[in-house]
């Protein structure tokens, strides 16, 4: 566990006069999951629906989802862990669930838990079932193997369709993977698509924009991705996929963006930016966002970075709907 002295702190955040930290009372209990962790002990942490930054106390690791109980003192938030609580991990899911650990599951899983839907074993086995087939292959063919990647997107795709209430089929499948993460898809493929967005499943609801978008000398193809509250009519989290491909070549960049909660997150797949390039763009997409209102300089209210999208959706394991 995290503990051997129980009198130790694990998060302090500065206490920020917005919403977020103003809502919260001494004797709160709050679901924290570590954002982002780096070896000084600063943290990024999520709870109580924001993102606070901040100094962590003990063997954490990115990931790690608890129960915290909040002391306030001054301008300063602690959290305590809840006596009895252990940094929850996806095999608390699995063990609920009754289902096997994998990498497949744990895909599916991430997207019924984003979604707040409820976590039914018969519908995760029925999409795990139809995955499975396409991305197993015999033992000692590495290069044959489905990528990590591939098996997250499949997970992705397979999971929406289910979550429509649809029958998975190969043929529907194809067309909404091509449809967000492209590969060739066909302009008839609009209707289905158009099916997707118009069904309403448990929880909260996936929108896919496909898009394509010719330059001077390139062209800009892929899907904007929006996660939506019905009920609250709010928008939860946003996923922008393009790849960009010049006239005079065959070769092209395909990158993310992703603004969820307080995150703007950016990457270019496939191909790592030096530390300068990197810096740059945090710097533009800052701008972006300040002159369009996202962001203020004086309260933080986006922070901007390189990398993978955080998952968006309350911290995995914490609020099991079964």
């Amino acid at each position: 566990m995290i503990y051997t002295d129980g009198t130790k702190l694990f998060f302090t955040a500065s206490r920020r006069a917005d919403s977020a930290s103003m809502s919260l009372k001494n004797g709160d209990i709050v679901n924290a999951k570590i954002l982002s962790l780096k070896t000084d002990g600063a943290a990024r942490i999520f709870f109580n629906g924001h993102i606070f930054e901040g100094n962590v106390s003990g063997a954490l690791k990115e990931g790690d989802s608890l129960k915290m109980r909040v002391l306030i003192e001054g301008d300063r938030i602690f959290l305590l862990p809840e006596k009895g609580s252990e940094a929850s991990s996806s095999k608390d899911v699995f063990s609920k669930l009754g289902l096997p650990q994998n990498e497949l599951i744990s895909n599916i899983i991430a997207f019924f838990t984003a979604t707040e839907s409820r976590l039914d074993e018969k519908s995760i086995n029925r999409i795990f079932n139809f995955l499975h087939k396409k991305t197993d292959k015999p033992a000692g063919k590495a290069s044959d193997r489905a990528s990590l990647k591939e098996k997250e997107r499949g997970a992705f795709a397979a999971s929406l369709i289910e979550s429509k209430g649809l029958e998975l089929s190969d043929e529907l499948f194809a067309q909404i993977y091509a449809a967000i993460f492209g590969g060739g898809r066909d302009k008839n493929d609009d209707e289905v698509l158009e099916m997707i967005n118009h069904l309403k499943g448990g929880g909260l609801h996936w929108i896919i924009l496909p898009f394509e978008r010719e330059f001077d000398s390139s062209k800009a193809a892929g899907s904007l991705a929006l996660l939506l509250d019905i009920g609250l009519k709010e928008l939860k989290s946003l996923v922008l996929r393009c790849n960009f491909k010049k006239e005079s070549s065959d070769e092209g960049e395909s990158w993310i963006f992703s603004l969820q909660d307080k995150e703007f997150s950016f990457m270019r797949e496939n191909a790592e930016l030096s530390q300068k390039e990197k810096a740059d763009l945090e710097k533009l997409f800052t701008s972006c966002l300040t002159e369009t209102g996202f962001f203020d300089s004086e309260t933080s209210s986006v922070f901007v970075r390189y990398g993978e999208p955080s998952k968006c959706g309350p911290p995995l394991s914490v609020d099991l709907r079964v």
